[in-house]
């Protein structure tokens, strides 16, 4: 799908280069000749007003560029004026003029490679011409030059397009394979629950199952309906904040009290997997926010933590003012050191640093939930990492009215 996806893209830039490309080299000699054809038109209007007195002096260089002669009213040449044409050669020139209907060909005898106009009065009419050949002759190689530049241009663009392409598709790319790495795991996940609750349901249908097998049973068909359900939840989480956290939702929160309440519920929680939960929190902080969002955050926060802390370590939480604007929430914990790389894609949906699938819980969607909240309440997320610690930090708007 990627690939056609490119490839439609190439297609259709190409098309867009060719046609515009297309309209600005073929528009430029034909805005020349039409130029050219509008000078020669003003300069033969010069020429009609004083014809004699223009071109009678053999000395004046327009006469070596322009010629006239006069018709009267039978169709006779009785004066002309012209160092370049003989009189039988503008008589031929005349018929030439009669026979374009005076005009109907933009004043332009194709067939001579003359510009002309004229004057009529009552006893007869001047007529000015004068050499196109050297314009046609420009505007010839004008054209030529612009059908070359447009092939190179063309293949420019094409190979532009290619390598453009290939970078404005990488994201989609990426998430492409993301998500198909993602459904793949989702898929193998579920499978492995379902496969538990499946056997262990045909082993409690079974008659002969004693009392402790079947408690053994339904605990079993319990935990993975749990693990199946924790999935499900994050998949809609992620459903409902991709549509956007609704605004009536964001009030005044009292962000202390939000981080002393959640670490005393999950200070048992973390206790019970080995580790102390140790909390520096500063009061009288207030953010504008949606209160059941970040109390998610920080419960993703300290599960994480809980998960890859090193067993038996301690996990510290800090919340702090950050100048006189911002609020600084920090979970730390110890554990393996990672890369600038690892710190970077953490975050990112569908991500986790250990690829093969492990049964803490963890299905790589909580750290990207905790991003995409803190996104939209306007504040930052990120990581980072010391020899033996992991430190997650959050920062948010402070509430103006409830500053100290």
């Amino acid at each position: 799908m990627i690939k056609r996806l490119q490839q439609r893209f190439i297609v259709i830039m190409i098309i867009i280069a060719t046609i515009l490309l297309g309209i600005l080299f073929v528009s430029i000699p034909i805005l020349e000749s039409n130029l050219a054809r509008s000078n020669a038109s003003n300069a033969l209007n010069v020429i009609l007003d004083k014809p004699e007195e223009i071109l009678s002096p053999r000395d004046n260089p327009s006469s070596l560029t322009y010629s006239a002669f006069y018709v009267n009213h039978v169709g006779t040449i009785t004066r002309y004026y012209s160092m370049q044409y003989s009189r039988s050669q503008l008589e031929q020139i005349y018929r030439e003029i009669q026979s374009d209907y005076y005009g109907e060909s933009d004043f332009m005898l194709e067939n001579s490679h003359l510009y002309y106009n004229y004057s009529k009065s009552a006893a007869g009419t001047w007529y000015a011409i004068e050499s196109s050949m050297e314009d046609e002759l420009y505007t010839d190689s004008l054209f030529r030059t612009c059908m070359l530049m447009y092939v190179v241009s063309l293949v420019i663009v094409s190979i532009m397009t290619i390598y453009l392409s290939k970078w404005i598709i990488k994201p989609t790319e990426f998430a492409w394979n993301q998500q198909k790495q993602f459904i793949a795991d989702a898929s193998h996940e579920l499978k492995t629950p379902l496969t538990v609750i499946l056997t262990n349901a045909e082993l409690l249908n079974k008659t002969e199952t004693s009392s402790t097998s079947q408690k053994k049973y339904i605990s079993n068909i319990l935990t993975e309906s749990h693990q199946m359900k924790t999935l499900i939840t994050h998949l809609l989480d992620l459903a409902r904040i991709d549509r956007g956290i609704p605004k009536e939702n964001f009030i005044p929160v009292d962000i202390s009290g939000l981080v002393t309440d959640e670490s005393l519920v999950m200070e048992v929680e973390l206790f019970e997997r080995g580790h102390l939960l140790e909390t520096s929190v500063d009061e009288k902080l207030f953010v504008k926010g949606d209160l059941s969002k970040l109390r998610e955050v920080i419960d993703i926060l300290l599960d994480n933590a809980g998960k890859y802390a090193y067993d038996g370590t301690a996990i510290k939480m800090s919340l702090s003012k950050q100048y006189s604007s911002n609020i600084l929430l920090s979970v730390s914990n110890k554990g393996d050191k990672l890369s600038d790389k690892e710190l970077r894609d953490i975050f990112t949906r569908f991500y986790r640093t250990d690829s093969s699938r492990s049964h803490n819980g963890s299905y790589g969607l909580g750290l990207s939930i905790a991003k995409e909240i803190i996104n939209q309440h306007g504040g930052m997320i990120w990581a980072e990492c010391t020899d033996d610690e992991i430190i997650f930090k959050v920062k948010l708007p402070m509430l103006c009215s409830h500053r100290e």
